[in-house]
């Protein structure tokens, strides 16, 4: 790849492409989609998250999480229980299935962020981890 010959953006473009793509064939393996495994992974560290957080965090309508929510469910990854002081606010937990598959999703990222870095040395990754924050925050504001 060329910069020269493409723009930064598109650079950008094609690595983040690459990234999903990789990832999905993994998470394809598992019967999970992009969101599942997000959901999935933000439970298992935010315990006994609310779905309107949930929501913030994925950048979805509360009905389409509504929905996510109900799909994982059904395969038993998550349990909704509705606290004693709020109920109507369900927290989400993860069940012994959905901690076991949340074991399952980490490495795959894992192996991603090993495939990143085994590319450039450490005074590269240092580089792009600051430009890559610079842009971000430029994004933020």
């Amino acid at each position: 790849m060329n910069l020269d010959t493409i723009s930064l953006t598109e650079a950008v473009y094609q690595l983040s492409t690459q990234q999903q793509l990789f990832v999905l064939e993994r998470l394809r393996k598992l019967n999970l989609n992009e969101y599942q495994a997000r959901t999935l992974t933000y439970i298992a560290s935010h315990n006994g998250t609310i779905q309107k957080e949930l929501a913030g965090y994925l950048g979805k309508q509360t009905a389409t999480v509504t929905n996510l929510l109900k799909g994982l469910e059904t395969k038993g990854y998550i349990t909704r229980k509705i606290p004693t002081e709020n109920e109507r606010q369900k927290q989400l937990y993860l069940t012994m299935p959905g901690e076991s598959i949340v074991r399952q999703i980490q490495p795959i990222f894992q192996e991603l962020e090993l495939q990143m870095q085994q590319q450039l040395s450490v005074e590269q990754r240092a580089n792009l981890a600051a430009i890559l924050q610079q842009l971000n925050q430029s994004f933020g504001k």
